[in-house]
């Protein structure tokens, strides 16, 4: 009996040990702490630039595709000569709006694109929408 009891006594010690052992391996192993997703993808942390990536795309995917470009860009840019306007100019009305503007960027904001523009245009149109 005293035999029996000699092993339950090693076999009690050995299972607290190996729960002390247990319980402080995390914390010796624990890994370094994970680094913010913006250092991983190259993306700034504040997504500062997410809605200039979101553009970027939008007219890449427009570049030969002059529905795509009527839905999705072309009146997107006529809202935002529209709010300059109303906010530069108090301008609410096309009337005043077609004194303000050019003839080709009017024409943008008011009538359904007939081609897609070049880069070169489209970089144009929205510098001018900027000095508006």
């Amino acid at each position: 009996m005293t035999a029996v009891l000699w092993h339950l006594g090693i076999v009690a010690v050995a299972v607290a040990l190996a729960v002390v052992i247990v319980r402080r391996v995390p914390v010796v192993l624990s890994r370094p702490p994970a680094q913010p997703r913006a250092t991983r993808t190259g993306e700034p942390a504040d997504r500062a630039f997410a809605e200039v990536r979101w553009w970027e795309h939008r007219l890449a995917s427009t570049r030969d595709d002059l529905p795509r470009f009527r839905s999705l860009v072309q009146p997107r840019l006529a809202e935002l000569a529209v709010e300059r306007l109303r906010q530069r100019h108090g301008a609410t009305g096309p009337a005043r709006a077609s004194e303000i503007l050019d003839a080709e960027l009017y024409k943008l904001i008011t009538v359904p694109a007939t081609a897609v523009p070049t880069r070169a245009e489209l970089a144009r149109l929205v510098a001018r929408i900027e000095e508006i």
